[in-house]
């Protein structure tokens, strides 16, 4: 049976074929149908009536009021209503649909050369480590690294602010890792971070990313370096490349799915993480093992 899905995440309306009956439509909003409204056509628009507080991301028809989550359009005929085929087209819905997010903002002044940042990075020590913060509340396109090492050279300095910043995109089951690497022009010398994530660990309301200007752009990240007193030493904006952006895209609309239908996902995303670093033990194997899927410049 032909409907359209309407997703949020990706800003888009895809035509589907799925099963005619109810795990059907359900299945495609993830979740427990609940009937919005009935277009001219005949054709309906289901949503998941669970949706809230699971989706962040929304949706309107028209000037109608925001629907958290995915929707769908089925066609309905015969005294009954019967669900059937819809009717209407992906561009007469695209052209009806509005696509919203709450931002909530996170203010850059705690990344200022100089001053605290006040946020901790799990696991740092000697060797250093970093954490990446994602989500519709991280300003400037959703994704901001913190890196962090005990007391960084002024090599290692240089090296994070203007060395060349290469992304590879690694997936475990749910678990979505990203290895950094800062390679300094001058010598080739290379600084090597991992973040980890799963964007529904995320608090309610930030559970999406911010789109980019166009599919052809890449995704900007704020990076910053502090030392073991969360000093900030060094803060910059790079952009990673447009396949890169696009694999963290459709990694956290996977997760968003994961983590509002399956309640024990966060301790299948923990599982997913101890088997990728069990088979990964440095970040060097785990960049080339995920450069071999996602090219890199």
């Amino acid at each position: 049976m032909r409907v359209l899905v309407i997703d949020p995440y990706r800003h888009d309306i895809v035509e589907r074929d799925i099963p005619k009956s109810l795990k059907g439509i359900q299945d495609v909003v993830h979740g427990r149908i609940q009937y919005v409204t009935r277009l001219r056509n005949g054709d309906v628009l289901y949503v998941n009536e669970d949706a809230l507080g699971r989706f962040d991301a929304h949706f309107a028809l028209d000037k109608g009021e925001a629907l958290p989550g995915f929707g769908v359009v089925v066609g309905s005929s015969g005294p009954e209503r019967d669900e059937g085929p819809a009717r209407s087209s992906v561009d007469e819905l695209r052209a009806r649909i509005r696509y919203l997010a709450p931002f909530i903002g996170a203010a850059d002044g705690q990344f200022a050369v100089g001053q605290h940042t006040g946020l901790a990075v799990p696991g740092a020590g000697a060797n250093g480590a970093a954490v990446i913060f994602i989500g519709g509340n991280v300003s400037p396109q959703s994704m901001v690294v913190l890196a962090e090492l005990s007391k960084p050279s002024v090599r290692e300095i240089e090296t994070f602010e203007t060395g060349k910043v290469r992304v590879a995109v690694a997936r475990r089951d749910s678990a979505t890792i990203l290895t950094w690497r800062f390679v300094r022009p001058a010598d080739g010398k290379s600084l090597w971070f991992e973040t980890p994530f799963h964007i529904g660990i995320q608090e309610a309301g930030t559970r999406y990313l911010l789109p980019r200007e166009t599919a052809d752009h890449g995704r900007m990240v704020r990076m910053v370096l502090q030392d073991e007193r969360t000093n900030c030493r060094v803060s910059r904006t790079c952009v990673i490349p447009p396949e890169a952006s696009y694999a963290v895209e459709e990694a956290v609309v996977d997760q968003v799915i994961d983590a509002a239908t399956d309640p024990a996902f966060h301790d299948s995303y923990q599982v997913a993480l101890q088997r990728y670093f069990a088979e990964t033990p440095t970040p060097s194997s785990g960049f080339e093992q995920a450069s071999n899927c996602l090219p890199t410049p």
